[in-house]
């Protein structure tokens, strides 16, 4: 399904904004008359900004007074480039009026502050990154990931595998922004001690995790070589040994998602969904577009 032609059964018209070479990130969606650009580089109208991960393009936003992200969003935003966000914050699960759009707010739990979008009127709902899509409200156009939209990527988090390292002191390498504070939570609730590389340490401080001196060390992944220690992650590319913590849902998990919401239409305009995945949803009796079916160039 085209642009056009989901904006004459939606009734809201997603397209694309040119640079010179190429396009800016993701896309944007045009509903009465108002943008509203999805993780995107700023633009006229509105930015939505899912969670604060750099791929998301919060910190294209930071002096953008019409860019819309959670509390904890900008707050992360505001630690990670050390500039104050000038737009609009919420709490998830808060609503929004935006030039007359009536949005509801959702939390995906992907990290920290990571929010969904549901556009009222045209019942579309933006989801960002998913970790569980539980709390999530029907719709009838879902724009989503798919991260592990290869059916070989179906995986369960270790957590027992995670806090038997923990006893014994161990590195972890995890992702400074979201994956780290959920390992701090976990190592949290279950008692262990753990320290923290800088940066990793002012973030989870800043989101009220605190952070001890002794302990499991959690550290980027870049910084892991260092050490003999766990990659936390459901990717296969690394080479140190694993513990599949992931902050996504898994193939099946995407499929389970579209079926919750109810959605007739799928627009998967971040990661990887193969010709399986828009197969398995055709037989689900749910359409799907990928960003190169969006072909109205703004």
């Amino acid at each position: 399904m085209n642009s056009i032609e989901i904006a004459e059964k939606y009734g809201f018209l997603p397209y694309r904004r040119r640079l010179r070479r190429g396009f800016r990130a993701h896309f944007s969606i045009r509903l009465d008359g108002v943008d509203l650009h999805i993780d995107s580089s700023p633009g006229e109208g509105w930015n939505l900004i899912t969670h604060a991960h750099s791929d998301h393009h919060g910190s294209k936003n930071m002096k953008n007074s019409s860019a819309v992200a959670s509390s904890e969003t900008a707050k992360i935003l505001e630690i990670t480039t050390r500039r104050k966000f000038s737009g609009m914050t919420f709490e998830v699960g808060s609503s929004l009026n935006l030039s007359g759009i009536k949005i509801k707010t959702y939390p995906t739990y992907h990290i920290k502050g990571a929010a969904a979008f549901l556009i009222k009127k045209a019942r579309v709902l933006i989801t960002g990154d998913v970790k569980n899509w539980r709390s999530l409200p029907k719709c009838d156009v879902l724009v989503t990931e798919a991260t592990y939209g290869h059916p070989s990527y179906t995986f369960e988090d270790e957590i027992d595998k995670l806090l038997s390292a923990a006893e014994r002191g161990s590195v972890f390498g995890a992702y400074p922004i979201g994956k780290a504070q959920r390992v701090a939570e976990i190592l949290l609730n279950e008692g262990y001690e753990f320290t923290a590389e800088r940066r990793i340490r002012s973030i989870c401080e800043a989101l009220g995790l605190k952070v001890g001196d002794s302990g499991s060390l959690i550290v980027p992944p870049r910084k892991l070589s260092r050490y003999r220690g766990y990659i936390l992650t459901a990717q296969r590319f690394y080479r140190w040994p694993r513990i599949v913590l992931s902050d996504h849902i898994d193939y099946s998990g995407i499929l389970r998602m579209v079926e919750h919401c109810n959605a007739e239409h799928v627009i998967f305009y971040h990661g990887c969904p193969t010709k399986r995945l828009k197969e398995d949803l055709s037989g689900m009796g749910v359409s799907s577009s990928t960003l190169r079916d969006i072909d109205v160039y703004l």
